[in-house]
């Protein structure tokens, strides 16, 4: 497999055949990197969209022969469509890391969880050496585009190439880490985020990213024990962490002893500790347990009369999906509504301690997306992506969480949804008016395509797909970058 990778880095073959992954799926490694060139459009691509669509995950399921033990741990791979309003191009990179370079270089795997222990030990105790992938996230800020991932730096790559510039602390701000999912606050104007950090006394960080200006760190809340904390809500008043009790093993961690997925224990006992943090005065956090529940992901939060505040997210009732991403993955295991979450409200009130669920109905969904002139606002509509049947999401939903009224529509059987992003039209007349992208992978042909949604007539199906020549691995998250007014 060396030679395999050295021949691929002197261009004599392809990337596909150098990092081999499952055949004909979303799961297998990409095959092939390039910058910006054409893509074949079906349909009648909308003149007023114009900007980048750019989406993050792993773009490997392994390499030099060594297949990961679990799909967190794969390279970062960032895929961008360009629309400018008469075409789109696309292009695609993995994340050059310092810990991939290595790799490339060693010709050999060095930092998965599938390494021999004495390497995987050696790397972490005696080199203090970790691998950032960058895998899960982006983040647009300033005109510039970082990819993230769950406990690392962020990674600065290039908009207009998608070259890796490196990572970055922003002149030591982040200390630690920078989670993957940063939450825009217009009405603040900033983009507000948190790190966690690991040690005798594991903390929360956070960060304020203001539109204009330097980014800052808000101040630190102290945990009783560390935990994987993957999301948060923000409101325009405050930041809103559900911390459940999946406790980081940070002594097996620090050893390297695997496998991936044992990192993490589910402790119920503990409860889930809800953590409201004014954002004008972060020193002073309201906190208190709850039974205990989990989340990957928020659709939004705002503030209510009486100080209490709205939280819409997918809930789960445990930890046990962790494990049942990778199932689903690379075993095709289907979900059940158990596996998986509910959308659904969740009525905080902190001065009493307490808080109230409602799930807006019982159907499987997973990555929530909104308009985003209403981040940390009311709203009323909500996009997600589906899977009724427990297996593979393909469909995307339109929801009214005022009326509880869902728009479905229903992909062709081979065909994965991803995410669906909102951008809104400039002259638009409603929350709703705008475009719906969702990146999807077509079975059949073994290729990829963005498809372009009319907001308000989402039945109807696409107005254009945006099709690659090769398929794009499996994402979790993307962002919107609308274009410069020249």
């Amino acid at each position: 497999m060396a030679d395999v990778m050295r021949q691929h880095l002197a261009g004599e073959i392809s990337l596909e055949d150098a990092v081999k992954g499952p055949e004909r799926a979303i799961t297998q490694s990409l095959g092939r990197e390039h910058g910006f060139e054409p893509l074949r459009i079906e349909g009648t691509l909308p003149p007023a969209l114009r900007g980048t669509l750019y989406r993050n995950g792993p773009g490997t399921v392994g390499l030099f022969g060594r297949h990961y033990t679990h799909v967190f741990e794969g390279d970062g791979a960032v895929s961008a469509v360009r629309f400018d309003g008469e075409g789109a191009q696309g292009a695609i990179r993995l994340v050059r890391s310092e810990g991939l370079v290595e790799e490339f270089q060693q010709k050999k795997m060095l930092y998965s969880f599938s390494v021999p222990w004495p390497m995987r030990f050696w790397r972490s105790m005696v080199q203090k050496k970790s691998k950032n992938t960058a895998n899960t996230s982006v983040m647009c800020w300033q005109g510039r585009l970082f990819a993230l991932m769950e406990a690392a730096l962020p990674t600065e790559l290039s908009p207009e190439t998608l070259e890796t510039l490196g990572e970055r602390d922003f002149d030591g701000v982040i200390q630690h880490s920078f989670s993957a999912h940063p939450h825009t606050v217009p009405g603040r104007k900033a983009i507000y985020n948190f790190g966690m950090n690991y040690g005798k006394d594991s903390s929360i960080e956070l960060f304020e990213f203001p539109f204009q200006g330097t980014p800052r760190h808000l101040g630190s809340v102290p945990l009783a024990f560390p935990v994987m904390l993957h999301d948060f809500i923000a409101t325009e008043k405050h930041l809103v962490f559900f911390v459940a009790p999946a406790r980081v093993k940070v002594l097996r961690a620090l050893l390297s002893v695997g496998p991936f997925e044992k990192m993490f224990t589910w402790d119920p006992a503990q409860g889930t500790e809800i953590i409201v943090v004014p954002i004008d005065d972060p020193a002073h956090p309201i906190r208190f347990h709850v039974d205990p529940f989990y989340q990957w992901h928020f659709a939004n939060g705002f503030e209510l009369e009486g100080d209490r505040l709205a939280i819409d997210l997918v809930r789960y009732t445990d930890f046990r999906s962790f494990t049942g991403i990778n199932e689903a993955n690379y075993l095709g295991k289907k979900k059940t509504i158990e596996d998986w979450g509910q959308l659904g409200r969740i009525i905080v009130e902190p001065a009493q301690k307490k808080l109230h669920w409602e799930p807006f109905w019982d159907q499987i969904c997973e990555f929530p997306r909104i308009h985003p002139d209403y981040e940390g606002k009311d709203y009323r509509y909500v996009w997600l992506e589906s899977a009724p049947g427990g297996g593979v999401h393909d469909q995307i939903i339109k929801l009214d969480v005022e009326t509880k009224q869902q728009e479905v529509f229903y992909f062709d059987e081979g065909e994965v949804v991803s995410e669906p992003i909102f951008v809104p039209r400039e002259d638009a007349k409603s929350e709703d008016d705008g475009y719906v992208l969702s990146l999807i992978y077509h079975r059949a042909s073994h290729t990829s395509y963005v498809a372009v949604f009319d907001g308000l007539d989402l039945l109807s199906g696409p107005l254009c797909k945006a099709w690659f020549d090769h398929h794009i691995p499996g994402t979790f998250h993307g962002n919107w970058m609308p274009a410069v007014s020249s």
